[in-house]
């Protein structure tokens, strides 16, 4: 089984409808973290140029990538710089800790 981390940083305002939206499409193990930054566009005349936002990791099978990524993005997209990034990243290997064995071998 191929497995893809999907990573999204959007907007805080958007994190509980994502999250309703991802247990829609039974997306069920989620990372958030709260996150600062900047992005193209930082503003230079602010004390601090970063801004916060949220990072949501998520390991999905291959198949379902694409429809994460369109879920993400139709509910973070508001047509506004500072809407947020999605990255899809190949999982080499997956571990589960508790048993310390692979995964998915």
């Amino acid at each position: 089984m191929e497995l893809k981390c999907v990573v999204a940083i959007v907007r805080l305002d958007v994190v509980e409808v994502l999250e309703r939206k991802l247990g829609a499409i039974h997306i069920h193990g989620v990372t958030v973290t709260r996150v600062r930054g900047f992005g193209v566009h930082p503003n230079y005349f602010a004390d601090d140029w970063t801004t916060e936002h949220v990072k949501i990791e998520i390991f999905a099978q291959a198949e379902n990538a694409d429809v994460l990524v369109k879920t993400i993005m139709d509910v973070a997209h508001v047509g506004a710089s500072g809407d947020g990034v999605v990255a899809v990243i190949p999982v080499e290997k997956f571990f589960r800790v508790r048993n310390q064995r692979e995964a998915f071998p």
